[in-house]
């Protein structure tokens, strides 16, 4: 999930929305509030809603599902041209571009459209692999605009935040930008260039200087650039729909001749029967009308329209689910299915059975994690890091279970002591060339007595209680526990895992207030 930051006062302001609500809208919504801090709200934002990854986008969904009106934009016409060049086609093909008008820019605004920028780049944006995005104060430059590839070394700019100019190519190798993206650059580099030749972009690297968007910005010019048309068109909605929420007047611009698309709605065929079906319900048309337009559609006749921005419409079931959103999930009432079952025994049941029997609860945790809890938990070794990943939290495939259990006591503070889960599940293990998954278990206890010691002693009742082969240990020093502390598992002659208490470092780094012991071995030796 994105993190994003917004005010309180602010989302309040632009929905209608009463203070003392915000918490309850927004669990129902499904944006669940991380931290707060006065005014400000730390928010977690599902991958699939782009459009609400600002103050504009969430404040906008917020006011519909209050009042249950879908919001509604317009735009005009402008009399700029683009002109996309053939030489673009096997580089970046898409462009999408608007004119923005009327635009008011304080410090809070322009702070909530970067970040609203820098989110969609690393999410929807895929690292600005498929797409990048510019805004340009339009009072510096002139229309018609080309968008071009070029050499590397036969144009030069001033890029944002620097003086002087450089090339293209020295950008790649110099530039922090430049740097950071140059793997995304092969050969030719495109340019967004004016109608007096001045360099606009290099996307999707950097912006020129000379089109700096400040506070005192009344006109901008926004274009897109990517791989991907479909999320081309969608940024630059969002984009276009929050500044028009914040005031500003939206126009079209022609591309090759041709009106580029704005707030064009999705249309999808109303499956009103099936969304019955799949939600246990039996809302006619009207009560489904209302349902759909607290979550931001209208309909006409038997067509819902949804906004340009919802990068998550794809199917009628998408639309099913927003019903279920508006309905309230705590509404639906449970029932017995009309079938009967034969339930069987799974094959890692008396593991289940064992740990439950010692006190242990189960926890289930993402194969996916971050980099920064296993860098916190000491175990980067072995990781397999996901190339194109879609959030901060989940860019790496978890070597072990116990990092994740960590991160769970990290955000378990305020619950009762002791507290003790165990996992079951698969890890990924990267070695050279080649990469192994395999299922592990892990027990982990956090308590002011948790010890070396008492996880032994569990560690022992566990397997006897599951029935494994018989334990060996011998005195191991792994990275993160503590030496003197910690054990190399063997089962039945095997190597199995490892047991310890978890060094005070790696406490520290994760906030745990208590001492934490565990073991995690490899479920196929039980």
């Amino acid at each position: 999930m994105a993190i994003i930051k917004i005010s309180q006062k602010t989302l309040c302001s632009l929905s209608g929305m009463q203070p003392a609500k915000v918490e309850q809208v927004l669990t129902e919504l499904g944006i669940p509030i991380d931290a707060s801090d006065g005014d400000s709200l730390s928010l977690e934002i599902t991958p699939n809603r782009p459009d609400w990854l600002s103050v504009e986008g969430v404040a906008r969904s917020c006011k519909s599902y209050i009042s249950a009106k879908a919001p509604y934009y317009a735009c005009k016409k402008s009399k700029i041209n683009f002109t996309a060049d053939s030489s673009v086609k096997s580089i970046r093909p898409h462009i999408g571009s608007a004119l923005i008008e009327n635009v008011r820019l304080d410090d809070e605004f322009l702070g909530s459209i970067i970040q609203l920028q820098e989110k969609l780049h690393d999410t929807l944006g895929r690292g600005r692999k498929r797409m990048a995005i510019g805004l340009h104060d339009a009072s510096q430059i002139s229309p018609p605009f080309t968008y071009k590839a070029v050499p590397p070394d036969s144009a030069s700019f001033v890029a944002l935040g620097d003086s002087s100019p450089s090339t293209c190519a020295q950008m790649l190798k110099n530039h922090e930008k430049g740097i950071k993206f140059s793997h995304l650059v092969k050969g030719k580099c495109p340019l967004i260039i004016d109608k007096n030749k001045k360099i606009l972009s290099f996307p999707p690297i950097i912006n020129g200087e000379l089109t700096r968007v400040g506070k005192k910005t009344k006109t901008i010019l926004l274009d897109c650039t990517g791989t991907h048309e479909g999320v081309v068109r969608c940024t630059v909605n969002i984009l276009c729909a929050a500044f028009a929420d914040m005031g500003a007047k939206i126009s079209t611009v022609k591309i090759n001749g041709k009106e580029y698309p704005l707030f064009e709605p999705i249309k999808t065929t109303l499956a009103l029967k099936e969304a019955n079906s799949l939600l246990g319900l039996n809302l006619d048309k009207k009560a489904a009308a209302r349902h759909l337009a607290r979550m931001g559609h209208s309909i006409s006749g038997n067509t819902v329209l949804s906004p340009a921005f919802r990068a998550d419409i794809m199917h009628p079931v998408d639309l099913s689910e927003d019903i279920a959103i508006s309905f309230g999930y705590n509404n639906f009432k449970p029932t017995l299915p009309s079938f009967s079952t034969t339930g069987k025994t799974q094959s890692f049941s008396h593991i289940h059975e064992a740990a439950i029997g010692l006190g242990y609860f189960e926890a289930l945790s993402w194969i996916l994690t971050s980099a920064d809890v296993l860098k916190k938990a000491q175990a980067q070794k072995g990781s397999l890091k996901v190339k194109n990943p879609l959030t901060e939290e989940f860019t790496t495939m978890r070597p072990a279970l116990y990092p994740n259990l960590l991160q769970i006591f990290a955000n378990s503070k305020s619950q009762p002591m002791p507290q003790c889960l165990y996992e079951l599940g698969p890890v990924i293990l990267a070695s050279g060339k080649t990469n192994s998954q395999k299922t592990n278990f892990c027990m982990a206890t956090a308590q002011p007595k948790a010890s070396f010691t008492q996880i032994l002693s569990h560690l022992k009742g566990f397997l006897q209680a599951a029935g494994a082969p018989p334990l060996t240990l011998s005195g191991h020093d792994a990275p993160g526990f503590i030496l003197g502390r910690c054990a190399k598992i063997k089962i039945g002659g095997k190597d199995a895992g490892i047991a310890g208490e978890i060094h005070p470092e790696v406490l520290e780094g994760f906030s745990i207030e208590q001492p934490v012991a565990l073991f995690e071995i490899d479920a196929s030796t039980i």
